[in-house]
């Protein structure tokens, strides 16, 4: 079938070009190829296709009248070749789903139900998120926090990033209260690298109300993976300015983790799952994407009601600006 294209593309291509080495470098082949291609075509239907004597090519009244129908035959049978991959790729192909680290204690739920319903279908969960690594095309969707420039992706809406500060109950008690920006002068702050792993420095932008603040710090232990971080600060060793909501909902809740700096925070930013244009075309791919994002979009939406009811209005209220 392929073959048979190949030669009916090539037919088009001399058509329209005039000449094989156009049509060559049109279909990025050899013009050997496109010649040796052509002949087979002419030979197969028993007649010539295309006067050779002058520059450009000129098509036989055959060619003439079989042009249209080979224009809507390729078509056709592109389309056939297009539905068959998708068929194919529905039973078997493998997801490539690149994460943070803070997803990991929702993920495993989430695809299991999604494969439970789809189990053809295989997933291969990496992390952590790498924004070069999925520009280059090593994972097929991702989960994607914040701006960060994707022109040549689909995003959808996965809930909002809410980001609290935080430290242990018992850090606290020994430190005594974190209500104001000064405070922070005395304490060790942990933090996670993204979007860069590598950066030793940072820049931490808090705000309350209308007031905006850059802090800068040096510190001299952070993290590639948030749930090293949490250890950290749960560990009393430190304190941390921005853990996602859904990262350390629980820890709130129990009273392990209690809000710091007194409604300053890190502004919530939106959360996507990001895809790539041509793979949302993929049937397989956004039905995926999709299901992700509006399951984690409930898991965000679960975990502010659950803030609401553990923290004062006021707080609650700042913390989702």
């Amino acid at each position: 079938m392929t073959e048979d294209l190949d030669i009916w593309k090539v037919f088009l291509a001399v058509f329209n070009e005039g000449s094989i080495q156009e049509a060559a470098a049109k279909l990025n082949l050899e013009s050997s190829s496109v010649s040796k291609k052509l002949q087979k075509l002419e030979k197969l239907l028993g007649v010539q296709l295309f006067d050779r004597a002058g520059r450009p090519f000129l098509p036989t009244p055959t060619a003439y009248e079989l042009f249209p129908y080979a224009e809507s035959m390729i078509h056709s049978r592109e389309k056939i070749s297009n539905i068959l991959s998708d068929r194919v790729s529905d039973d078997s192909q493998i997801i490539r789903l690149m994460i943070g680290n803070t997803q990991a204690k929702y993920m495993p739920k989430m695809i299991q139900q999604y494969v439970s319903q789809n189990p053809r279908t295989r997933v291969n969960v990496i992390a952590p998120l790498d924004v070069e690594e999925f520009k280059q095309r090593l994972a097929d969707i991702a989960f994607i926090s914040g701006v960060i420039p994707l022109p040549d992706c689909v995003l959808l809406s996965r809930g909002k990033m809410v980001f609290m500060p935080v430290a242990s109950k018992e850090y606290l008690e020994k430190n005594g209260p974190i209500e104001t920006l000064q405070d922070l002068e005395h304490h060790h702050i942990f933090s996670s690298l993204y979007p860069s792993r590598y950066a030793f420095s940072v820049n931490y932008v808090l705000r309350k109300g209308a007031e905006v603040m850059n802090i800068p710090k040096i510190t001299s232990i952070r993290w590639s993976n948030v749930e090293m971080a949490k250890q950290a600060v749960l560990q009393g060793i430190g304190i941390s300015l921005g853990f996602p909501l859904f990262h350390c909902i629980d820890e709130i809740e129990r009273g392990e983790l209690v809000p710091i700096l007194n409604g300053w925070h890190r502004p919530s930013q939106e959360n996507y799952v990001a895809i790539h244009t041509d793979d949302w075309k993929k049937p397989y791919l956004r039905r995926f994407a999709d299901y992700m994002a509006k399951e984690f979009a409930k898991t965000e939406a679960s975990c502010e009601a659950r803030l609401k009811k553990a923290v004062p209005k006021a707080l609650y209220d700042e913390y989702l600006r």
